[in-house]
């Protein structure tokens, strides 16, 4: 950054903070931390107009600086930020809130990158985790079919087994048929679940040996 422009602090604030005022007498060191203090908390306020300033003037202000560098300037800034909010014990719930409520209350004609920023708070993110965990592990109908017929089937042959005990006579004709059904679903969830298992657990497994089998062989090994 050019020394002649201006910025939170000055180049003489910025070399000083830098080496920690070393050599910098007490009493000027004591009047650069007030000055920075008042540069800091007015600067704050800029934020006030900074939040719809146009996308185009933030693309212009920054299109000389790398990504990576970019990447750096804001982690420290969020770094700041947060340092700021634990100090003052300021809750990072109500700090979401509010900025919510000004997302929601500013026009956003010149900042279509405001509707694109997603501020959460903790039963925010709790609330999503839990929609998203149960969608990835909700039952498809080819595993609600397979539980239906594993149950119906086994209840059927149980049905069955019970009546040979107390009544053998009964178990030839309706009765007979009724565990040749059972028999019947109980193949056919079974048949499911392992049609299941060779796509979503043989051939994975599979494919991972082939392509690194030594690593494969290591993940088994750390399983057991």
């Amino acid at each position: 950054m050019p020394d002649s422009v201006s910025s939170l602090l000055t180049r003489t604030q910025r070399e000083r903070v830098q080496s920690e005022f070393d050599d910098v007498a007490p009493a000027k060191q004591r009047r650069d931390e007030r000055k920075i203090r008042t540069r800091i908390e007015a600067g704050i306020d800029d934020f006030d107009l900074l939040v719809t300033y146009p996308d185009r003037q933030f693309e212009l202000a920054f299109e000389d600086r790398t990504e990576a560098d970019l990447r750096e300037r804001l982690a420290d800034a969020q770094l700041t930020i947060e340092r700021i909010r634990t100090l003052h014990d300021i809750d990072r719930d109500a700090v979401v809130e509010a900025a919510q409520e000004r997302q929601r209350s500013v026009s956003t004609d010149a900042a279509a990158t405001l509707d694109e920023v997603r501020l959460r708070t903790h039963d925010e993110w709790r609330r999503r985790f839990e929609a998203e965990f149960a969608a990835e592990y909700r039952p498809t109908k080819w595993k609600r079919l397979s539980d239906a017929l594993l149950k119906i089937g086994v209840v059927l042959l149980l049905i069955v087994s019970l009546l040979a005990v107390v009544a053998p006579g009964v178990t030839n004709g309706p009765v007979n048929i009724v565990g040749i059904v059972g028999a019947v679903l109980l193949s056919g969830g079974l048949g499911i679940v392992s049609v299941r298992a060779v796509k979503y657990d043989l051939l994975p497994a599979i494919r991972r040996l082939r392509a690194d089998p030594s690593g494969a062989l290591r993940a088994v090994w750390d399983q057991f």
